[in-house]
């Protein structure tokens, strides 16, 4: 019984750093997130054309930040086994300050798009994320071009759904 009230309480551990997380996210807080991602964090989601790992991130979520100023991001499921945590997230908002990676300028169009993470923790820090989402619904909402969506697909430039 000991044992599994140890393996309960390290799983609402792991959820309760994911959590936190996705909170310094939508909060822009990047000093908790050094503390909360290991310096040697592996990511198999990197952002195209970013550089790796937790900076790449944060340069992208910079750039979302500034087209969508009003993204609201919502957790969805957070479920945890052994040592990885897995949500599924939903951001709503709008395109108040364009996306120039896709070609779009501000155009006022709602944006309403899911994506799926999943986080190994060790030693209380994030060590290693996959994640995929939903890239395809996003540039359709947002009104990119056709052929970015075809182009980027073919060429493998985003982990998409579909």
């Amino acid at each position: 019984m000991i044992e599994l009230n140890e393996t309960s309480s390290r799983l609402e551990q792991n959820k309760a750093l994911i959590r936190r997380v996705e909170e310094a996210w939508q909060a822009d807080d990047w000093e908790t997130l050094d503390d909360l991602f290991a310096r040697d964090m592996i990511s198999h989601a990197a952002v195209p054309y970013l550089p790796p790992g937790l900076s790449g991130w944060k340069m992208a979520h910079h750039q979302m930040r500034r087209a969508v100023p009003d993204r609201q991001v919502t957790l969805e499921d957070v479920i945890a086994e052994g040592d990885r945590v897995v949500v599924r997230c939903r951001m709503v908002g709008t395109n108040l300050g364009g996306l120039p990676w896709a070609g779009v300028a501000p155009n006022r169009h709602r944006i309403d798009m899911e994506w799926i993470s999943i986080y190994r923790i060790e030693g209380q820090r994030v060590a290693e994320h996959w994640a995929i989402n939903d890239m395809m619904r996003l540039v359709q909402q947002i009104g990119a071009p056709p052929d970015l969506i075809r182009s980027r697909v073919l060429r493998g430039g985003w982990p998409v759904l579909g």
